[in-house]
């Protein structure tokens, strides 16, 4: 019998239990549809409050409800919102946001406790360029702990034209053990715009392999040929991952004297510095060498047959003639099988168009 009331508790506990989790699940089902309600109904309001500021006539529109402003959904109504109109629209917009003080509030929110409200503020404020701008971002730059958010900060600041420096930008490279691909279009930026800056830290005698590399392929974006004795000095580095990145910044600076340089490098002892020789002088289209770029679709590493049959590929009519001898070409099964397939590849794209 006591067995019988222990068992009968146990399912009455187990059946409140029960009732109690399904309610918390009802309950819980329910907040999040009026939440999600609630942030549709404001970015509504946001929406139309923005749209009134742009397309009154008068030019003097003003929000109240100065509220309405400080929700952490305006920058992302903002993103959104500006990607629809160009120009003298786009223009008119911000300077009639700037009337009202929206991108104070803006820059408020980069002290928000979430993280992705903070980064789209970042990426807002990119349209709010000046001094206070500039000193928010910088500010979350230093205090913040995240290396994303202080790498879509420099992002900012080169927007803004209030570039990071180069030595941060470098610190930041370290961290990241090579960086993204965002720091290293903030690097090339730097490179356009502060070509003394970036030259002076390639000058230390300090710097590491990593941070030398990443120099190396921003020059190729500083548009100034005075860069190209450099890149082509640094082709002759005792490190592969050195020579290849001179080779990519040589490619970005597409110059024309540069391509006996590059040339000589598809026969460097490492597949890496012999693959990006090849990926250069296809993306400079130089085609002088088609001869010895055939002769790699045989190489040991299967990313330079890779990179030596589409840089043939994008060759025209010589490419072609040469693909097709190698794809006839008998005891040399790796050059053939390359080719073969990167005929295919032709015969497949021309059947599209």
């Amino acid at each position: 019998m006591n067995y019988l009331v222990i068992i009968w508790q146990v399912a009455f506990v187990l059946i409140v239990l029960s009732l109690v989790w399904m309610a918390t699940l009802v309950l819980l089902r329910i907040v999040r549809t009026q939440k999600k309600a609630y942030f549709s109904h404001l970015r509504q309001k946001i929406t139309e409050a923005m749209a009134a500021i742009l397309w009154d006539e008068t030019g003097q529109a003003v929000i109240e409800d100065r509220s309405l402003w400080k929700s952490q959904m305006v920058p992302e109504v903002f993103l959104d919102f500006v990607a629809l109109v160009r120009g003298e629209e786009r223009d008119r917009l911000v300077r009639r946001l700037e009337r009202n003080r929206v991108d104070d509030d803006m820059r408020r929110l980069l002290r928000h406790p979430r993280k992705f409200v903070r980064f789209a503020a970042l990426e807002a404020l990119a349209y709010f360029p000046g001094l206070p701008t500039a000193k928010s971002v910088d500010s979350l730059i230093e205090r913040s702990l995240s290396p994303e958010l202080r790498v879509a900060g420099m992002r900012t600041l080169v927007e803004i034209k209030s570039y990071p420096a180069v030595p941060d930008v470098m610190a930041e490279i370290t961290k990241l053990n090579g960086g993204s691909r965002s720091l290293h279009a903030v690097l090339s930026k730097l490179a356009l715009h502060r070509l003394r800056d970036v030259l002076a830290y390639l000058d230390r005698p300090d710097i590491t392999d990593i941070e030398r590399a990443a120099l190396l392929r921003a020059l190729g974006s500083s548009a100034d040929y005075a860069v190209m004795d450099r890149l082509t000095y640094a082709l002759e580095h005792g490190s592969a991952m050195i020579r290849a990145a001179a080779l990519e910044g040589l490619a970005r600076l597409e110059h024309p004297e540069a391509a006996p340089s590059i040339a000589r490098c598809l026969k460097d002892n490492d597949w890496s510095v012999r693959a990006g020789a090849v990926r250069a002088l296809r993306e400079m289209s130089f085609d002088g060498y088609a001869d010895d770029i055939a002769a790699l679709l045989s190489d040991p590493a299967w990313m330079v047959q890779f990179e030596a049959a589409q840089a043939l590929s994008h060759m025209g009519a010589t490419g072609r003639n040469l693909l097709e001898v190698s794809a006839r070409a008998i005891g040399n099964e790796a050059a053939s099988r390359t080719a073969s397939l990167a005929l295919a590849e032709l015969s497949a794209a021309e059947v599209l168009q």
